[in-house]
């Protein structure tokens, strides 16, 4: 009696890496880019500066 192991090759390990790399790419990037939109939004980016108290634009 023979039992059928499936052990995965150097080649299928390498796959398995690659797709959790990717998977791991793709979460740090959707991060940084939420962490970018909340920082222009905490910073007023999208108002186009503010004004301060003479009712001049500062920078």
């Amino acid at each position: 009696m023979t039992t059928d192991l499936h052990t995965p090759g150097p080649e299928e390990r390498r796959f398995i890496w690659l797709g959790i790399g990717k998977f791991l790419f793709i979460v740090v990037l959707a991060v940084l880019l939420f962490l970018l939109a909340h920082n222009m939004v905490r910073h007023r980016f999208f108002r186009g500066g503010l004004r301060n108290q003479h009712g001049s634009i500062s920078p």
